[in-house]
C-alpha cells in the first residue's frame, strides 16, 4: 500500500438523522451537564432535555432552538447569563463553523476534567462497572496533556473544488482551516501550497466535469519535518468521469512526495526507539507529536511494576515469556514486552494486524519480530488461540473503536483467569464506551486494576486516550 491511496469513501448523510421539527425561538435553560460530544444538557420548562451547542454545565444561557423531537430539542447558545470558572474564549476565528474541534470554549485543563468525567460516567453508565471497580477506577486515575497548540503531525483535509479544509459544524460544508491552532507548523505550510497545486486551471475544469463532491487528504509529517501525502477519498457526481481526475491527482500526491515515499510505498516518521520508523498511507500514527512517548513511558513503567509484584513470582521463574500485540499497527509498542522482562527472559510476541501494510511495516521496524507477524482478523486469531490453548503472558491491545466486542471478550478473560500462571494486560482505547465494555469480563474474571491514565492528548476536542494495566494471578486449580 502506497501514500498515493485513493479509496472511494462515503460519509454518513444528515438524512441518517432522526425526523425532526424545525423550531426558533429563544428561552434560558440551567444546564447541568456537558455531553461527551461538548455540548451542554439542560430541561426545557416543560422537561424536555435539551443540547446546546456552545454550553457548559453549571451555566445559566440562552439558547437558541432549532431542532426538536418528542423527546428532545437541540440549540445553540445566545447568550450566557451565568459563566462556567472553566470557559474562554475560543482562541481560533473559525470555532463558531469549524467542526474539527468542540471544546474552543473550553480551557485546557476544564477539557481535562471533563474528559476524567466523561471516562468515569461510562465506566458506570456503559460498562455496569460495580461501584466498588468504579471507585477503584477513581482512586487510580491520573491525567496528563499533551501541548494544546502545534501538535497535530497527521491531518485529514477536505476540498470541494473551491476550499480545502474541514467540514463545517453537523455539515458536509468544507470551511477553510487556515488558519488552524493546532497543526504543527510544516502542515501549517503545506495547506497554502496545496490548496495552490489543486486550483489550477486543469483540475479546476476536471472538478466541474466530474461534479466534485469531496476530495480528502491526508498530510503526515516525518521525522525529518517534510510532509507526505495520500489521497484517501475521491467522490463525484459522475462517476463515468472519475478515473482521469483520479489519475491527476495520483500524479499530483506522486510528485509532492518524490524520494520521502520509498518504492514499497513507506515513509519515515518520529518514533522515540526506532530510527527509522516506517509507515505506509493505511497505517494509524499518533496525530499528536508527545503522544507516543508519553504512552510508551506510561506502558513501560506500570508494566514492571506489575511484574515485581508477588503475584509475578511465578512467571518470573520461567526463561521464555509469551507476549501478544493485538492492532499492532506499524509495531509502536512491540517491542514494550521484551524491554519490560529484562534480561534473563525470552518474549516471543506475536504482533496481529488486519491491515497487511501495517505488518510489513512492522517487519521493516522490528526485524526480530518478523517471524511471528501475523495479517489477520484479531477476533479470529484470539479464538484460535483459545482453542489451541496457547495463552500469552503480557497482552497488549490497542483496538479500533469498536473494540473487542462482549464475546470475545468473555471468552479470553474467563481462559486467562483459568491458567495457572498470572497474565498482564494493557488495554489501550481512545473510545470510552469500548473501553468500559470490553474490560468488565477481564474485571469480573478476577483481573484486577493495577493502573489507569488518561492523556489528552487532542486538544479542544472531545476525545482522549485512557492507557490501563490490568493483572491476574491465575490460579492453582
Amino acid at each position: 500500500m502506497t501514500f498515493v491511496g485513493g479509496d472511494r469513501m462515503h460519509d454518513p448523510g444528515l438524512d441518517d438523522l432522526p425526523a425532526t421539527e424545525s423550531v426558533t425561538f429563544s428561552t434560558e435553560v440551567e444546564l447541568h451537564d456537558t455531553a461527551t460530544d461538548g455540548r451542554g444538557v439542560g430541561r426545557l420548562p416543560g422537561g424536555k432535555v435539551v443540547f446546546v451547542e456552545g454550553g457548559i454545565g453549571g451555566e445559566w444561557v440562552t439558547v437558541r432552538l432549532e431542532r426538536e423531537t418528542r423527546r428532545l430539542a437541540e440549540g445553540s447558545l445566545e447568550s450566557v447569563l451565568k459563566r462556567s470558572e472553566i470557559r474562554q474564549d475560543p482562541p481560533c476565528p473559525q470555532a463558531a463553523r469549524c467542526g474539527g474541534c468542540q471544546l474552543q470554549h473550553v480551557t485546557p485543563q476544564g477539557q481535562l476534567t471533563l474528559k476524567r468525567q466523561w471516562l468515569i460516567q461510562t465506566l458506570r453508565r456503559v460498562g455496569g462497572w460495580s461501584p466498588e471497580q468504579v471507585d477503584l477506577a477513581v482512586r487510580l486515575i491520573r491525567c496528563h496533556q499533551g501541548s494544546p497548540l502545534n501538535y497535530r503531525v497527521r491531518v485529514r483535509w477536505h476540498f470541494d473544488g473551491e476550499t480545502l479544509g474541514f467540514f463545517a459544524r453537523r455539515s458536509h460544508q468544507v470551511v477553510s482551516s487556515e488558519p488552524c491552532l493546532l497543526l504543527a507548523h510544516p502542515l501549517e505550510d503545506t495547506y497554502s501550497r496545496l490548496l495552490a497545486r489543486l486550483k489550477t486551471d486543469e483540475l479546476s475544469q476536471l472538478y466541474r466535469r466530474t461534479g466534485l463532491v469531496d476530495l480528502q487528504f491526508e498530510a503526515t509529517l516525518l521525522r525529518n519535518h517534510a510532509v507526505v501525502l495520500s489521497l484517501s477519498a475521491l467522490v463525484c457526481r459522475r462517476r463515468n468521469e472519475e478515473p482521469e481526475l483520479g489519475k491527476k491527482l495520483r500524479l499530483l500526491v506522486k510528485e509532492w512526495n518524490g524520494a520521502q515515499v520509498d518504492s514499497e510505498g513507506f515513509a519515515d516518521v518520529a518514533h522515540p526507539e526506532c530510527d527509522p520508523f516506517m509507515v505506509g498511507a493505511r497505517v494509524f500514527v499518533q496525530p499528536h507529536s508527545e503522544a507516543l512517548p508519553l504512552y510508551r513511558a506510561e506502558i513501560l513503567d506500570q508494566l514492571q511494576q506489575l511484574l515485581r509484584q508477588p503475584a509475578f513470582s511465578s512467571l518470573d521463574e520461567k526463561a521464555e515469556w509469551t507476549a501478544w500485540d493485538l492492532y499492532c499497527g506499524a509495531g509502536a509498542l512491540s517491542d514494550l514486552p521484551e524491554l519490560a522482562a529484562g534480561a534473563g527472559h525470552k518474549v516471543t510476541t506475536w504482533s496481529v494486524d488486519g491491515e497487511a501494510s501495517a505488518i510489513t511495516a512492522l517487519q521493516r521496524n522490528h526485524p526480530a519480530l518478523s517471524a511471528q507477524a501475523v495479517v489477520g482478523d484479531v477476533r479470529e486469531f484470539i479464538r484460535a488461540r483459545i482453542d489451541d490453548r496457547e495463552f500469552p503472558d503480557i497482552l497488549i491491545c490497542d483496538p479500533p473503536r469498536d473494540g473487542i466486542g462482549l464475546p470475545v471478550a468473555r471468552s479470553l478473560s474467563r481462559v486467562l483467569a483459568d491458567r495457572p500462571s498470572p497474565t498482564a494486560l494493557i488495554w489501550m482505547a481512545c473510545d470510552h464506551a469500548s473501553l468500559a465494555r470490553d474490560l468488565k469480563p477481564f474485571l469480573d474474571a478476577g483481573f484486577r486494576l493495577h493502573s489507569m491514565a488518561l492523556f489528552d492528548c487532542f486538544a479542544y476536542t472531545t476525545h482522549a486516550e485512557t492507557v490501563i494495566l490490568l493483572g491476574c494471578s491465575g490460579t492453582t486449580k
